[in-house]
């Protein structure tokens, strides 16, 4: 009964916040902890080793820790991923690394002021695959999510480049994030 009523009010916990796990939580009934390896939330955040504690008199969960960095540079085909600037992460047993190298313009309309444009972020990934040369790609975003490439057999998607711009506020290049998904077109 006990198991049923936490996945009772797991399911309406993440479900309401457009939150997905992409891996199946556990929960220590003992210390009602309920670890969540990796979830996104609102289809445009990943966040990582999510540990919320179940207090079974209110219903109610809080949080005890999160990251917003992958615990590795290993990446799951077909679940989404984030990468820091100048990071690499090895795409599961295909052989495929991709590297956000760089950010060469971010002219997004700041989230605190109306402009006539929305603006665009032009980010620059590389492709490295064994035996190969690095295939350099750029990806450009008018703030329309996802922007998809072909990569021969895979496809890659970005799904959205963090932080999002705010006036006053300039972003350093080590501070950029870019969630990804590599699929298979095979």
């Amino acid at each position: 009964m006990k198991k049923l009523l936490v996945w009772g009010l797991l399911s309406s916990f993440f479900v309401p916040r457009a939150a997905v796990a992409v891996e199946l939580p556990s929960f220590s009934s003992s210390e009602r902890i309920v670890h969540i390896p990796q979830i996104t939330v609102d289809n445009n955040n990943l966040l990582y080793d999510v540990e919320l504690q179940l207090d079974f008199d209110s219903g109610k969960f809080s949080i005890l820790k999160y990251s917003d960095t992958a615990p590795s540079g290993i990446a799951e085909l077909n679940l989404p991923f984030k990468l820091a600037m100048d990071h690499t992460a090895q795409i599961g047993s295909t052989g495929l690394q991709i590297r956000f190298s760089d950010v060469t313009e971010d002219s997004r309309c700041p989230s605190d002021t109306a402009c006539i444009w929305s603006g665009q972020v032009v980010i620059a990934i590389d492709v490295i695959r064994a035996g190969k040369d690095p295939e350099k790609i750029t990806l450009t975003s008018p703030n329309v999510y996802p922007i998809v490439h072909e990569l021969s057999d895979y496809k890659l998607e970005l799904l959205a480049v963090q932080p999002y711009p705010a006036t006053g506020a300039a972003i350093k290049k080590q501070d950029y994030r870019v969630i990804l998904r590599v699929t298979s077109l095979l």
